[in-house]
Parts: structure tokens; sequence; C-alpha cells
């Protein structure tokens, strides 16, 4: 199975100028979690999430109109030709753990993109064939790498965490008048 058969080709992108806010916008008009950041000649340059785009607002305690997707967008892009076998692409988001990467041409221009959805779409569209058998293992390969446990990151690499607003902490009255725990 090739990827250009399950890739998705309705896409909306976004340039490294945009604002985070209008990125956001775009996912949610489009109803996905990410947006490949192309450049003025529609190569995908990197990829955008929408934890990138909370992350960056809380790292930074600005708000996604101040904030460009540059600031937040991935740093590596991984990404795969649509005449690709499936399980060599899924390899790939494997090894880089990435749910999703763009499928670009010769010429490096964006095509679609493939994602673990469509992995798991192409298992689920029909009766166990051995293409749907072949997206099932790839999609179960790629779930497993994507939901690993990243290790801790050293302290002194930790972005600074903004102070979160205090909020009065509610105390178990009936708990504590007894001399219980909680």
């Amino acid at each position: 199975m090739k990827v250009q058969d399950i890739m998705n080709m309705s896409l909306s992108t976004c340039s490294a100028h945009d604002r985070l806010d209008a990125a956001a916008a775009r996912m949610w008009e489009h109803d996905c979690g990410c947006l490949p950041v192309v450049d003025h000649d529609g190569r995908p340059m990197a990829m955008i999430t929408d934890r990138d785009l909370c992350m960056a607002a809380f790292t930074t305690g600005k708000r996604l109109a101040d904030l460009p997707v540059a600031h937040a967008m991935s740093k590596q892009l991984v990404s795969c030709r649509p005449q690709e076998d499936v399980a060599v692409a899924a390899q790939r988001m494997c090894k880089h753990g990435v749910r999703r990467i763009p499928v670009v041409d010769a010429a490096g221009k964006l095509m679609g993109l493939l994602s673990l959805n469509d992995l798991a779409a192409a298992m689920a569209e029909g009766p166990a064939t051995k293409t749907a058998n072949i997206a099932a293992n790839e999609a179960l390969r790629v779930l497993a790498a994507v939901s690993r446990h990243r290790s801790k990151v050293p302290a002194a690499a930790e972005p600074p965490a903004p102070t979160p607003p205090s909020r009065p902490v509610a105390q178990p009255q009936a708990a504590a008048a007894k001399g219980t725990s909680v």
C-alpha cells in the first residue's frame, strides 16, 4: 500500500509569520490538530500542533495573538513521498514520535498529509484484507511510538514556567475537624 492511497489531500496551512491565534482558528475551522508551516513556494518547513499552541501560551504567559507561529513550530521536519510504501512512512513516524507527516513531491512541495488517523481509517474501511491488515499493523506501531512517555527534561533545559494565578485551596472541613486524613 502506498502513501498516496491513504493520505489526506484536503489541507490547510500557515506561514511562520502568521500569529498563533490565526493558526488556532484554522485548526478549529478545519477540525485538525496540526498545520504544515509552508514557505512562500508551498514547501513545508515545519509543523505546528494544537499542543504547540498551548505550550507556547503557557511557557511565555502571552496571548496567542502576540506570538508568531515561528515561536512554537517544530524545529525538525519529517516528511515522506506519495509513492513510498506506507510501512516505510509509518516507520519514520515511529522513529520520530510524530502522529502526522507532510507528503511532498520531488520538488519538496506539499501534496498532502499522512496521519495516524489515515492509517486507522484505511484499516477500518473494509473487510480484513491484506491492505487493511498492513494499515492496522502500522497504525498500532505509530500509536505505540507516540504514546510513550518522554523522559524528564533536565531542569536546566526546561523553559521557565509562569507562576500560575493563586487560587484558594479548599480544605475538607469535616475531615480536618475530626482529625482524619483525606
